[in-house]
This record gives structure tokens, C-alpha cells and sequence, in this order.
């Protein structure tokens, strides 16, 4: 692979949205209201735990996903105005 081919398959990754982590906080707010939906089960601590973290991961990896798009097609648009 050249050094210039190289050089756009980085510019690629460099380019992908990247979705900020959880915090402890909504995690634990969201597992709780997981536990609430569910009737409060016991014993499926870790469940809910585990549920919560790839609910909120994939949404903030969506949320990440539209907000790039919405630069892309902003800067798009104003090199199309120019």
C-alpha cells in the first residue's frame, strides 16, 4: 500500500464518530429504570447493569453518528454556496 493510500485509510478512521462513554451516573439511572420496567426482579443486578451500558452506548453512538452527519452535509452545502 502507498504512503498516500495509507494516509486516506487514516483519515477515514480519524473521521469516524466517536461516541463519548456513559457516565456512572446514567448507567445506574438507567438500570435502575430497567429493574422498574422489569417489576423489580432481584438477583439481576448485573443484567440490568449490562443492558443499561449497551442501551446508552448505542444510542450516544447514534446521537455521535447524526451529529457528524449534520457537519458533512453543512459543509457540503457550503462548499456548494461558494
Amino acid at each position: 500500500m502507498s504512503a498516500k493510500a495509507k494516509t486516506k485509510v487514516q483519515t477515514r478512521r480519524t473521521n469516524a464518530p466517536q461516541a463519548r462513554e456513559p457516565s456512572h451516573d446514567e448507567i445506574a439511572l438507567c438500570a435502575m429504570t430497567i429493574w422498574v420496567e422489569e417489576g423489580r426482579p432481584e438477583g439481576r443486578d448485573l443484567e440490568h447493569w449490562l443492558k443499561a451500558e449497551a442501551r446508552l452506548r448505542q444510542a450516544l453512538q447514534v446521537e455521535a453518528t447524526a451529529a457528524s452527519g449534520r457537519r458533512s452535509r453543512r459543509t457540503t452545502r457550503s462548499s456548494a454556496e461558494l
